[in-house]
This record gives structure tokens, sequence and C-alpha cells, in this order.
């Protein structure tokens, strides 16, 4: 599937320094899939290597039928995804 980058996504990874192909990459490899119910968005995460710290890292995207366009990238605490789960607002995939 074609993966797009959005303008906000590019503008993200500039101002946060986050290696361009990471979100991608996250995309493509993570196993931690959910179902955003408050903006209506697929979310995926993976542990990363980001400024020399393993941590955890979501993106969110949009699927349609030709490609997929990840919308933003930003790093996420266990504790935000637990409490994100509790209160029904992610759903797991």
């Amino acid at each position: 599937m074609h993966v797009v980058y959005t303008d906000h996504l590019k503008l993200r990874l500039r101002a946060r320094r986050i290696p361009a192909e990471m979100p991608e990459r996250i995309y493509r490899q993570a196993k931690e899939r959910y179902y955003n119910h408050a903006t209506f968005r697929h979310v995926a995460v993976m542990s990363v290597i980001y400024h020399r710290r393993r941590r955890k890292m979501m993106i969110a995207y949009d699927e349609f039928p030709d490609h997929i366009e990840i919308v933003t990238i930003h790093p996420i605490e266990s504790r935000q995804i637990s409490e994100r789960v509790l209160a029904g607002r992610w759903t797991h995939e």
C-alpha cells in the first residue's frame, strides 16, 4: 500500500527532529494497533529509538482504498495508552 505524509506530519517531523522514514516504518511494522473513536483515525504504536532513548512512538493515520495517509506522530507513554483504552476512546484493532 502506498503511504502518503500529510503536510502536518512533515511539520511535526521537522519540529520534533524525527527521522523521515520512522512514520512509515511504524505503520508497516507495528504490532500494537488501535482505533481512535474520538478522531475516527487508526493508531499504530511501536517502540523505537528516539533522541538516544527507547520510547513508544504513535502515528495516527487514515486508510483509503489506494493509499494510507499518515497524519501525525509523537511519543506516547504506556500510561496514556492504558488510560485511552480504559476510557473507551481507543479500542484494539
